[in-house]
């Protein structure tokens, strides 16, 4: 069996038509729901990409894997995917194309191959090169590096499968093209006029951006969406010429999801709302199994490590999963279960510096805490040297909306997602035996994560950011 692991960065659930987008942004990806089965209720355990690959590839939360912020590795003792399916005889395959998820920063273990796309020497020389200094790869021992398409992925996974086709094998891949910059290849921008202003859908640009420009950055996003789904249809083409469709087991999701100015703010990173941590969750199976079928019931991310291993017929503990958190969604899809878990649960904090977010939901109520950085001398300093280490002091002035999004709002929401789904009404002053009842909840799950935690005898460790690295990911949107 091909198990590919498809992860579209910054890809929200309501944007697909496979689930009730008006738009037709993904007839590819709605084929592909139609030979499998749709997770209508997936959420995310936090909101920003490098927390969120370290939890696919361990089936824990952050709290329990360790790599939560932007300073630290994936270095976690932890039995990753790839390994356990390698126990399984499995050969283990990554193709990367987000300097978040990258061999510099541990996400290699476990990989026969992995590949960081961004730097391929062959994609140097046919991408739109970038300055690695300037662009920002805050790890990276490159000196340069591209932002590769989508197309480039195929090529790559498909010339390792056309080496390994006998092989069972285990294929990660993390598509960087629905994230920002929102620049789709000019054939595929259906939505969005054209041609494209110099820096539109950038990220200077989206930091600039008000309520007026919603709609605009949508028609970009849309577009990249389109071309990222136009990719997925080739190499669904190219599995099925070369008999390979019927033997591989495709899941597609997203990390997290995306804000258009919904709550007054664009991209990722900060408070989780459904646009944020509401992501697609696709299984297409060997031979079409359970083809059709639609799950209502509450699932995460972390479920998917259980459920690869288990449809690789192989024992959870004997592979070493004894700490994996996550469930076996098998059950969902054969009918012997309705429900894994009561509540789904986020937790969310790239730097020290900024707000610490947490969430509870369930299918009526999501419950929000946001966690306030101290202000003292200590926090306003680190504030500061972080402005003036990264140059964005211009920046903070020009576009100060952005950077104080983290200081705006209140410190707990609450939400009937039955009469408001949008998340507009904040109940928590109004219901405060459900608020006191939601916080305990979330209160225990912490508990357990941080005993968890403890039982693991390394931790993940601190790294210093290459200028590189760095500059990859401010080009990116990160701070």
């Amino acid at each position: 069996m091909h198990i590919i692991l498809y992860v579209l960065d910054a890809l929200r659930a309501d944007h697909l038509g496979c689930y009730g987008y008006g738009r037709n942004t993904s007839p590819h990806i709605d084929a592909i729901a139609r030979d499998g089965v749709v997770f209508e209720n997936c959420f995310t355990a936090t909101t920003w990409t490098r927390p969120v690959a370290a939890s696919l590839l361990t089936g824990v939360y952050p709290a329990v894997h360790g790599t939560r912020s932007r300073y630290d590795s994936f270095a976690t003792p932890l039995t990753r995917l790839p390994e356990a399916l390698k126990k399984g005889g499995y050969r283990t395959a990554a193709f990367s194309t987000m300097g978040n998820v990258s061999a510099d920063i541990g996400f290699n273990r476990g990989f026969d191959v992995y590949h960081d796309l961004f730097a391929e020497p062959s994609l140097l020389a046919r991408r739109q090169k970038l300055d690695a200094a300037r662009e920002g790869l805050l790890q990276t021992s490159y000196q340069e590096m591209v932002l590769p398409l989508a197309e480039d992925i195929n090529d790559y996974l498909l010339n390792w499968l056309a080496v390994n086709e006998t092989a069972d094998t285990f294929n990660f891949i993390w598509s960087i093209e629905t994230h920002e910059p929102y620049r789709a290849p000019e054939p595929f921008r259906r939505f969005a006029a054209t041609p494209l202003r110099p820096g539109e859908g950038e990220s200077d640009d989206i930091r600039a951006a008000g309520p007026a420009d919603r709609q605009r950055l949508r028609d970009l996003y849309d577009d990249e969406i389109f071309y990222n789904d136009h990719c997925l249809g080739e190499l669904v083409t190219q599995l099925q010429q070369a008999g390979l469709y019927d033997d591989t087991l495709l899941v597609i999701t997203g990390d997290h999801g995306e804000a258009f100015y919904e709550h007054g703010v664009y991209t990722h990173g900060h408070t989780p709302y459904d646009e944020l941590i509401h992501v697609p969750l696709i299984i297409k199976f060997p031979e079409n199994w359970y083809a059709g079928r639609r799950i209502p019931a509450l699932v995460e991310l972390v479920d998917i490590f259980p459920t690869l291993v288990a449809t690789a017929g192989l024992n959870l503990i004997e592979v070493g999963g004894t700490s994996v958190q996550g469930h076996n969604l098998l059950p969902l899809m054969e009918g012997t279960q309705t429900a894994v878990r009561p509540y789904t649960y986020s937790d969310t904090q790239s730097l020290a510096v900024h707000n610490h977010y947490l969430s509870i939901r369930n299918q009526k109520w999501k419950y929000i805490q946001v966690k306030r950085p101290q202000r003292n001398i200590r926090t306003l300093f680190q504030t500061a040297k972080h402005i003036i280490e990264r140059g964005l002091l211009l920046d903070v002035l020009r576009r100060r909306q952005h950077f104080q999004r983290n200081r705006r709002g209140a410190d707990e929401y609450l939400f009937d997602l039955t009469a408001d789904p949008q998340e507009q009404q904040n109940l928590a002053a109004t219901e405060p035996e459900r608020v006191r009842q939601l916080q305990q909840q979330l209160a225990a799950w912490q508990q357990q994560n941080e005993s968890l935690a403890r039982q693991q005898t390394t931790p993940a460790t601190n790294y210093e950011e290459s200028e590189h690295l760095r500059k990859h990911l401010e080009r990116l949107g990160y701070l």
